[in-house]
């Protein structure tokens, strides 16, 4: 059970990081397509190459030490349920 439930945190806090990435990739997509310079006339061509993203300062370990954060909340939110439901179980028998 505790193997299962370090799978399931691992795996969700993967899927919550990569989820972030591809919002962050798509806000940028979306932004890009509707930008209009306020500042040049509609007749001058403009640069038409863009490029997009986020800069995530500090060392690469901040990303992995969200990761094992979220991973243990994940862990905790999972081992709390079961501990509830158990109690809630052992209630409704007496």
């Amino acid at each position: 059970m505790f193997k299962r439930k370090m799978l399931f945190s691992l795996f969700g806090a993967l899927i919550i990081h990569i989820a972030y990435v591809l919002i962050q990739l798509l806000i940028g997509i979306i932004q890009t397509f509707f930008y209009q310079p306020q500042f040049a006339p509609n007749d001058v061509v403009l640069q038409s190459e863009v490029v997009f993203g986020f800069i995530m300062q500090g060392t690469p370990l901040i990303l992995l030490g969200s990761y094992v954060i979220v991973a243990v909340v994940l862990f905790t939110i999972l081992n709390t349920k079961e501990a509830l439901k158990r109690k809630v179980r052992g209630h409704d028998r007496n």
